[in-house]
């Protein structure tokens, strides 16, 4: 099974609170507790996601009596890939892939590992095509590749009658 960690899941769930005070009030600033409240998480899990989130190039801190988190960012200009590498580090399903920070110790012989290597980069290009936004609005994510679809069987069906 193929599982992100449930740090990374809080993470996600942390930068949609984030993201619905981006879409309201971009520059306003949430404190570790206000976050912690708002996303049910404990606040000593939300404090140690905050300091993961806080180096990337999507989440600022301000330090001092009025400081908090905001996002840096559009919610549609951050990938789900960017939170994953963000508080798990590289993508790698494997030790075969060159992501892996684990190298595998027979990459050089076995034969599997450009097949991993393919997959691999399929589903960190799939996660690079979400964002938060979509997952934050998931039906206008599934509505628009709905209408994607159709607008391609419509295209494909066309140039066989002709």
């Amino acid at each position: 099974m193929i599982k992100l960690n449930k740090m990374t899941d809080y993470g996600t769930v942390l930068l949609s609170v984030l993201a619905s005070y981006y879409a309201r009030e971009p520059m306003r600033l949430l404190s570790s507790v206000e976050l912690a409240r708002k996303s049910g998480l404990t606040q000593t899990t939300t404090q140690k996601l905050l300091k993961s989130l806080a180096g990337t190039d999507f989440v600022e801190a301000e330090r001092g009596k009025t400081g908090g988190y905001r996002l840096i960012k559009s919610p549609r200009d951050i990938s789900i890939a960017e939170i994953v590498e963000a508080l798990e580090g590289p993508i790698a399903l494997t030790s075969c892939v060159t992501a892996s920070l684990d190298p595998c110790s027979s990459r050089m012989s076995c034969f599997l590992g450009g097949n991993w290597e393919k997959i691999n980069t399929t589903i960190s290009e799939a996660l690079q095509k979400v964002s938060l936004e979509d997952l934050c609005h998931p039906t206008s994510f599934f509505q628009q590749n709905q209408d994607d679809q159709k607008g391609h069987s419509l295209s494909s069906s066309h140039s066989e009658v002709f």
